[in-house]
């Protein structure tokens, strides 16, 4: 097995690599005064190796291209590697370092911008500045992010962690303090920890940790979020809001299960000029039995009532008891609304504007 996992890890290598070469020749021969002449692979220098040197002529003149290529862009793995380039840059003066992965944020661009390396993603995403090279490309959306952050750092149990950091950005946790905090495993504690590590959203100083980058995380993880992840009941009532509040809190203190208001229900609760009349509500417990109890219409369009049946018991992480009411944390209702659209974005900035800005 040991063996079989180095052989895949060396194939997934050499394509990178490959394709690598592929993607950076292609943007080269955009350029009409750059030519290439050589590319040599597996190059050593102060027992390492470059992965590969790429031997143009630059306006006539001969030049070099020291690439380092790495299967992620995350930006601590891109420090390092930009680390490592500079380093090989020393036995070549005159070259110019980039840097290509498949695919690199706008942080981790910033950064090598910064440390004068050039970088290019297989997206197409490009940024080389070298005499009187200028090719500066952006905007290309990740095709690689979805499915890998989803199930890393996005997944129901790991996605608690994000909340309780943002639900208190200041605070600073041992692994085993927050993994109790979020009802999960040290073991994927630690595996979060390291993710987020990688992608800079969090600093550790001695041995605790804490998030640097709240709006960034926040973004990431409505992009990779839908309400519709919790299963959906939709009916129609003639009770008024607060009938329907009274009920459905009265039932679920009946039967021992949890209910917190959400989305523009939620919202109007802490964001008061907020105004939808459709009803949310999260319930984790008998939905079915609940609504025939209150007399609830199940109805397959004009529904004037959503109950929710919670994705993950992370959902009611700082519920809010707000006039004896409770309410969903303030990050889910602005999870839930942004993926909501239309006015549901409008009320998620209205919650953020007035709920999460100051965090």
């Amino acid at each position: 097995m040991v063996k079989h996992a180095i052989i895949v890890k060396q194939y997934k290598e050499r394509n990178m690599i490959k394709k690598a070469k592929k993607s950076l020749e292609s943007a080269l021969s955009d350029i009409p005064f750059v030519k290439i002449k050589e590319i040599k692979s597996n190059v050593r220098a102060d027992n390492k190796v470059i992965d590969f040197i790429l031997k143009v002529l630059v306006s006539g003149k001969p030049t070099k291209f020291i690439v380092e290529v790495k299967s992620q862009g995350e930006p601590r793995m891109i420090r390092m590697a930009l680390a490592q380039i500079q380093t090989y840059l020393q036995a070549y003066p005159n070259a110019y370092g980039i840097l290509v992965a498949p695919y690199i944020s706008d942080t981790s661009r910033q950064i090598c911008k910064e440390a004068g390396i050039g970088c290019i993603d297989l997206a197409g995403n490009i940024l080389l500045s070298f005499r009187n090279i200028y090719i500066d490309r952006s905007g290309i959306p990740n095709p690689y992010s979805s499915a890998r952050l989803s199930k890393s750092l996005f997944s129901p149990k790991s996605s608690r962690i994000l909340r309780v950091l943002l639900s208190d950005p200041i605070k600073r946790w041992y692994v085993e303090d927050i993994s109790q905090e979020a009802s999960i495993s040290i073991g994927l504690t630690s595996r979060v920890k390291r993710a987020l590590l990688e992608k800079e959203w969090i600093k550790e100083e001695k041995k605790k940790f804490y998030l640097v980058k709240f709006e960034e995380v926040l973004d990431e993880w409505v992009k990779n979020y839908s309400y519709t992840k919790s299963q959906s009941f939709s009916f129609y009532s003639s009770l008024s809001e607060d009938q329907l509040v009274g009920a459905i809190k009265k039932e679920c203190i009946k039967r021992k299960c949890k209910y917190g208001l959400g989305l523009f229900s939620g919202a109007r609760r802490v964001a008061p000029f907020v105004r939808f009349l459709r009803f949310f509500a999260y319930i984790d417990g008998d939905i079915e039995t609940i609504a025939k109890i209150l007399q609830l219409k199940k109805v397959e369009t004009g529904p004037n009532v959503t109950l929710l049946r919670p994705y993950d018991e992370g959902i009611f992480y700082a519920l809010q008891n707000i006039n004896s009411i409770n309410v969903v944390s303030d990050i889910q209702l602005y999870l839930d609304l942004k993926s909501y659209k239309g006015r549901g974005e409008e009320a998620a900035q209205a919650i953020f504007e007035q709920r999460l800005k100051l965090k």
